[in-house]
């Protein structure tokens, strides 16, 4: 999660504690469906974090296990063929053919499409090899490691597919987030703008720092102010900061 979303997650349950804690009541509006409702939103996220959390975590142990198989198929399968086959004049249907290894760089499912088109081609030739002294079923060996790459390669896809969804789950509860805490924000302000204390502590806890980056939600803190105030919008739709009218 990134740290903006991180930043309102927090922020989210210090209201939520805070509106909790102080079991305030508004004349205009019930709050305990809202804090319900934040409740369970706080809940959503943090799930969602914690699922992505896992996701980067198992894509990293694939991408290991990848770069593994892409060293078995490459150079322990089909490097020592490649060698070989520059030793041997090999025909299918009357043409010469070649084996030729793959660049280190090859992008993985080039390396596994080669690795197929090798597997083919050793079904007709591959008697040849293990009559200079290859196993009978390294044919089979190469088949596997192109399969294994292959399916390692489509794990990782997947995840990242996961990973995506997770994202936007994630972009959704933090956007509702703050649209909750604005409207709570609009209905708290007004029951406790005669405690200038309470006041000052919901005034520190709604504030939510302006992150390094732009494309952030921002919260402005209120100007301070001894009339009573006026409800207090938490944050522009567009993730702009606004600040309250004295």
């Amino acid at each position: 999660m990134q740290r903006d979303q991180t930043q309102v997650l927090q922020w989210a349950r210090r209201v939520r504690d805070f509106v909790v804690e102080h079991d305030i009541k508004s004349e205009f509006a019930e709050l305990s469906a809202l804090k319900q409702e934040l409740d369970e939103v706080v809940g959503q996220l943090t799930a969602n974090a914690a699922a992505q959390e896992a996701i980067t975590k198992q894509s990293r142990v694939q991408t290991t296990e990848i770069k593994r198989l892409r060293k078995t198929l490459r150079d322990g399968q089909m490097k020592p063929i490649v060698k070989m086959s520059r030793t041997m004049k090999l025909q299918i249907n009357g043409s010469d053919i070649t084996f030729v290894l793959p660049a280190f760089g090859t992008v993985s499912e080039r390396l596994a499409a080669a690795g197929d088109a090798m597997v083919t081609a050793l079904k007709v030739v591959g008697p040849e090899f293990v009559a200079r002294g290859f196993a009978s079923n390294f044919v089979e060996q190469l088949s596997n490691a192109t399969k294994a790459l292959r399916d390692a390669i489509d794990q990782r896809s997947a995840q990242l597919s996961r990973r995506s969804g997770t994202t936007a789950a994630i972009m959704r509860d933090r956007d509702r987030l703050v649209r909750l805490v604005r409207v709570i924000d609009t209905l708290v302000r007004p029951v406790i703008q005669t405690d200038p204390e309470l006041l000052a502590a919901w005034d520190t806890v709604v504030f939510l720092p302006q992150p390094s980056k732009s494309g952030g939600v921002v919260v402005a803190p209120p100007a301070p102010s001894t009339t009573p105030a006026t409800p207090h919008p938490v944050s522009g739709e567009t993730g702009q900061g606004e600040k309250a009218a004295a």
